[in-house]
């Protein structure tokens, strides 16, 4: 008898845990619109900032996130914005790996128009789609682009330099 309101009590828990809802932190992503770019720049008017564009399919964009965490935590002062090229049904990963890496407290954004190549164009009129493509932006908005694999130790450089 024991052994039975045992067993019981265990599946009531179990079924009981089941239902709870599961509350993981999850990256803010908002959807990236033709003139979402022009937004950022008067939202980050007379701030520097780093714009990481990457995809889930790109494995040198996934190599680089813990460096990017790494580099924001140790420079708290970086406005990091990152941009997924992926199309919206691919969220859950897209959160996923921000929280990964925990960036999910970055400025997270995610492709959400069906043209691709016109969001593009608006970032840059001479990118053509390659990941990873960071953006270094100084406080007047100069930039300096960068696309491929980039050393920790240049991605530091170029931090510290549009931040001073």
């Amino acid at each position: 008898m024991k052994l039975l309101n045992f067993f019981l009590t265990y599946l009531f828990i179990a079924i009981l845990s089941m239902s709870l809802p599961v509350r993981a932190e999850q990256a803010n992503l908002k959807h990236f619109i033709s003139g979402s770019y022009q937004q950022l720049l008067k939202e980050y008017a007379d701030k520097p900032f780093v714009l990481m564009i990457w995809s889930i399919s790109c494995a040198s964009c996934l190599k680089k996130m813990p460096v990017m965490s790494e580099l924001r935590k140790s420079m708290p002062g970086v406005n990091l914005i990152m941009l997924a090229t992926d199309d919206a049904s691919a969220t859950n990963q897209v959160n996923s790996i921000l929280t990964g890496n925990q960036l999910d407290h970055a400025d997270n954004w995610i492709f959400a128009d069906a043209n691709a190549q016109k969001l593009r164009y608006e970032i840059d009129p001479k990118w053509y789609g390659e990941v990873p493509r960071t953006y270094f932006l100084n406080k007047e908005h100069q930039r300096v682009g960068v696309s491929g694999s980039v050393s920790r130790e240049k991605l530091e450089s170029l931090f510290k330099e549009i931040f001073n």
